[in-house]
């Protein structure tokens, strides 16, 4: 996996703050926390590629639970996020990574869920799995090459990420 550059979340613009801080409001409508032994944590992504450009679901992974139903396949380019749940286990909780790009080719650049942007390639989930473990409530990632923008915020049981180039 090529380099990227990860930015302090302390950097954010005036306006992402203010995306994060609308998207995590609207989803506290629909947090839920299930009685059963199991926990739902709801994300909402947004793709604000400036070239109207679909993302496509290329990989995912799951350390513990999954997906119900399965991630998006498809991001359109839209103000309105795009709602996924992933239910997990007690006391393991909702732990999932999913790869989603704007094409197949090598040239082209992906995020991950955690976030990064750079290169599309092989994802090594052992090295994904760390960094998320590292990454605090929000991750931003700045693409060097194509300036493709990647951010995201996890308060909780409440997951939002935002694209944008």
């Amino acid at each position: 996996m090529a380099a990227t550059q990860q930015v302090p979340a302390a950097v954010l613009s005036d306006e992402n703050k203010a995306t994060f801080e609308q998207l995590t409001a609207a989803s506290k409508d629909k947090k839920v926390l299930d009685a059963k032994d199991e926990v739902i944590t709801h994300g909402f992504i947004v793709n604000r590629h400036k070239n109207n450009v679909s993302l496509q679901i290329l990989d995912q992974h799951n350390w513990s639970g999954n997906p119900v139903p399965s991630y998006p396949q498809t991001i359109v380019v839209s103000q309105d996020p795009i709602e996924f749940k992933h239910h997990g286990p007690l006391p393991e909780g909702s732990k999932g990574g999913v790869v989603y790009a704007d094409g197949v080719d090598s040239t082209t650049r992906k995020w991950l869920v955690y976030v990064e942007a750079g290169p599309i390639g092989p994802v090594d989930w052992n090295v994904i799995e760390v960094r998320l473990d590292a990454s605090g409530n929000s991750s931003v990632s700045v693409d060097p090459v194509f300036g493709g923008r990647a951010e995201a915020g996890n308060n909780g049981d409440i997951v939002v990420a935002w694209f944008s180039n």
